[in-house]
């Protein structure tokens, strides 16, 4: 297992109100005090993050109905094996920022200021998550390799109560203290834990095609 820590930021107020859930366009029209607290939890808040990612890269021992089989564990579902469909090897990964955010921002009395840092985080940890995926590419690219889009529990037919104890078994033991509550959420609550195929074929799903409410959001990616 590799422990990598080295991470970089370039945050945009932008990025903290779509964490947030909200649309940056409309909030600098019409909701200035979002976008002040917005600015107060960028200056606030950076300081107290502290990126980390557990990656293991696992080798696939073989694909069954409606299960992958690694070394060290499996995967199961239908959309798991649908989407590690020829994957030689896979990553399973958990990132996160750590807790000292969460602690800043339940600490804070002003509502709008304690939304933004929360946003703050969200969108913190899936920069973590990008710069992981952005890094196994690269590595299997070397190996002139292809990576699969990072599937994370939670999406259909790959329930949170059972991803997440397949992630973490492979993860095990676990070097950064991030842990699971009995309904499989993590602690601290801004991480993140996902599973990229690597092989020489691999598919690269848009996942807003696989989110319940794909036909009903507001962030859909086309």
């Amino acid at each position: 297992m590799e422990l990598w820590t080295d991470f970089t930021f370039t945050l945009s107020l932008d990025d903290i109100l779509r964490g947030e859930g909200a649309d940056p366009e409309t909030v600098r029209a019409r909701r200035l005090a979002l976008a002040e607290a917005a600015a107060e939890a960028l200056r606030l808040g950076l300081p107290a993050l502290a990126p980390a990612a557990a990656v293991q890269e696992t080798r696939v021992l073989e694909h069954r109905h409606e299960q992958v089989i690694l070394e060290g564990g499996k995967l199961t579902g239908p959309l798991i094996t649908r989407h590690l469909a020829g994957a030689e090897r896979v990553a399973a990964v958990v990132c996160t920022i750590g807790p000292a955010l969460e602690r800043l921002a339940a600490a804070q009395q002003n509502p709008l200021l304690m939304l933004a840092l929360d946003g703050l985080g969200n969108a913190a940890v899936e920069a973590v998550a990008q710069q992981v995926c952005a890094q196994l590419a690269e590595r299997a690219q070397a190996a002139g390799l292809e990576t699969s889009t990072p599937l994370s529990p939670g999406e259909p037919e790959w329930p949170v109560e059972i991803g997440q104890s397949q992630i973490f078994t492979l993860l095990r033991p676990n070097p950064m203290g991030v842990r699971l509550t009995e309904g499989g959420m993590m602690v601290p609550m801004k991480s993140l834990s996902f599973v990229v195929g690597i092989g020489r074929q691999m598919a690269r799903t848009n996942l807003c095609d696989l989110c319940s409410l794909k036909e009903r959001c507001r962030y859909r990616h086309d």
